[in-house]
């Protein structure tokens, strides 16, 4: 009976004695521990419910992520992807390196990536002075796997995929830039114009297919020509741009007479004004052009050179 009563008495106690004993706090799991752990899952299963602004926000982004846009190959074999057309997808597998290269010059400013346990990014550069590119170096830990990469530079964010498989994988991987070409395209379009400006007349003729072998002699006239040049059948006389049409000289031809004494006589020519030129239906050998009258004449005279075209 003795025993019983103690054996009972010990039962009772054992309750409170386990309430008395601490218990050490359990620290809260780390997600980043449970992406290695198949038993603990830090995703809901439950669906968000999303608004009609966010649905069509949402079918944006898959239709620009599923834009068939392929890469091309570059003469070094790098994969090239021309920016801001679609989702860049990049390959990688483990034990192997993947390169993505950016434009010369550019400089990143951060990097984010969605699986940063699993997945190694690391920068690197190559070059020097404007030429110098930086790279980003990708390497996963493990196959099967799929995550993205933010990189924000001074220029501009590039979006893109990253995937893992056990043995496929893309050594190196930069881009083509719409931007770039444009430039390309606007400097090759000043330079032609710049070409046109310092070989091509307003009149519209090149200079070298042109005849310049012509003299100004006489008074400095205000109207005085800039240039003298023929096209083999008509005579360019170019004037000055601010020369009013009130002060624009008539023009005659002068014949192959005359001498110390005596002046060549005066003919009409047929001519007409172009702009700031005057347009000669031949090729002058000797002619005038004249202003004003008596003393106050002013004159300029042109003479088509021995050997001209």
């Amino acid at each position: 009976m003795r025993l019983k009563c103690a054996l009972s008495l010990m039962f009772v106690a054992m309750p409170a004695l386990a309430d008395s004993i601490p218990v050490p706090a359990l620290e809260p799991l780390d997600p980043q521990d449970a992406q290695f752990s198949p038993a603990v899952s830090v995703l809901s299963n439950q669906p968000a419910k999303l608004t009609p602004k966010e649905k069509a926000a949402l079918g944006l982004s898959k239709k620009w992520t599923s834009r068939a846009d392929m890469p091309a190959a570059g003469e070094d074999g790098t994969v090239r992807f021309l920016f801001g057309s679609t989702l860049p997808s990049v390959v990688c597998a483990p034990l192997y390196v993947c390169d993505i290269a950016l434009q010369a010059g550019e400089v990143i400013n951060d990097i984010n990536v969605g699986d940063a346990v699993r997945w190694k990014i690391a920068p690197a550069t190559s070059g020097s002075g404007a030429e110098k590119v930086t790279h980003v170096v990708v390497k996963p830990v493990d196959s099967g796997l799929s995550t993205n990469l933010v990189i924000s530079t001074d220029r501009r964010s590039y979006f893109i995929k990253l995937v893992s498989t056990k043995t496929d994988w893309m050594p190196a991987v930069a881009f083509a830039y719409p931007d770039e070409v444009k430039r390309e395209w606007a400097a090759y379009q000043q330079q032609e114009q710049r070409h046109q400006a310092a070989t091509i007349l307003p009149t519209g003729h090149r200079l070298t297919e042109l005849d310049f072998e012509f003299a100004l002699s006489g008074d400095n006239p205000s109207w005085r020509p800039v240039r003298v040049y023929s096209d083999g059948t008509k005579t360019f006389i170019q004037f000055p741009t601010a020369m009013s049409s009130a002060d624009a000289p008539a023009l005659v031809a002068l014949g192959k007479d005359g001498g110390l004494f005596t002046e060549a006589s005066e003919q009409l020519v047929n001519y007409r004004l172009a702009g700031s030129t005057y347009v000669v239906d031949k090729v002058l050998s000797k002619a005038a052009l004249i202003s004003g009258i008596g003393s106050a004449q002013e004159r300029v005279t042109i003479t088509h050179k021995v050997g001209g075209r």
